[in-house]
């Protein structure tokens, strides 16, 4: 935020050399968890998924970088976007994997509460995306509201752990996981609206919740590795071992 009064270049510096080492941290973070876990129970699977997805997007950070600071290189566009949409099925698996584990304390309502987020956020942001592109094709309305569709998808386990949050059925820093998720999202329709009115840069404030996004996701891998170093859990998969 500080940069931005510096100007948009100094913030556009200031943000891609800070999305590298944050999200960085985070992928060594997701590797250390993953292979004390060694893939094994819900949560070990559910956490090889989110090296996958930190994997995936911190190459996406590295291209998005390279791109801007070095000769503004076209063809990285498309390969920093392939990237971005990788990280997305890793991402729902993992918060898939993490669920099952806990699926005997959700209910119907906690299911249709969820259904219902997810259709009220993809409807108005989907519509926007047209709305912005009347004259598009339809593949070119769909690759613009691809990201809406999967944030859509991914709202879907996210409410669902911050209502089990609320009634006490896990704890704070594994919400952290999903506030980091919903903050993504959030960036996400940011950015959607910006980048429709061409008023988005690189350095934005919007791109604060991204980073934020990056700092909960690792404070919250982070405690669950002093969790299993304190605990030397072991099984794998027991929620309770967790909280």
């Amino acid at each position: 935020m500080a940069a931005n009064f510096a100007g948009k270049s100094f913030a556009t510096t200031t943000t891609d050399l800070l999305f590298l080492p944050v999200s960085g941290i985070l992928f060594v973070l997701a590797i250390i968890i993953s292979i004390r876990f060694k893939g094994k129970g819900n949560f070990g699977s559910a956490y090889l998924f989110f090296a996958g997805f930190a994997g995936c997007w911190f190459t996406a950070e590295l291209v998005w970088m390279t791109n801007e600071l070095y000769n503004q290189l076209k063809f990285l566009h498309y390969v920093n976007d392939y990237l971005y949409l990788s990280g997305y099925p890793f991402l729902l698996l993992f918060a898939r994997y993490y669920l099952k584990s806990i699926e005997s304390v959700i209910s119907q309502k906690m299911l249709a509460y969820a259904f219902l987020s997810t259709i009220v956020f993809f409807i108005p942001t989907f519509y926007t995306t047209y709305s912005y592109n009347p004259n598009a094709t339809l593949v070119q309305i769909l690759w613009a509201g691809i990201y809406p569709l999967l944030d859509a998808i991914l709202l879907f386990p996210t409410v669902l752990g911050m209502i089990l949050f609320f009634k006490g059925n896990v704890s704070f820093l594994w919400s952290l996981m999903f506030i980091a998720v919903l903050l993504n999202i959030i960036a996400d329709s940011g950015f959607l609206y910006l980048d429709v009115n061409r008023s988005y840069y690189s350095g934005n404030p919007i791109d604060i919740l991204y980073l934020w996004s990056y700092v909960l996701f690792s404070f919250g891998i982070y405690s669950h590795i002093k969790i299993f170093k304190k605990q030397k859990m072991k099984s794998y998969g027991n929620l309770d071992e967790l909280k």
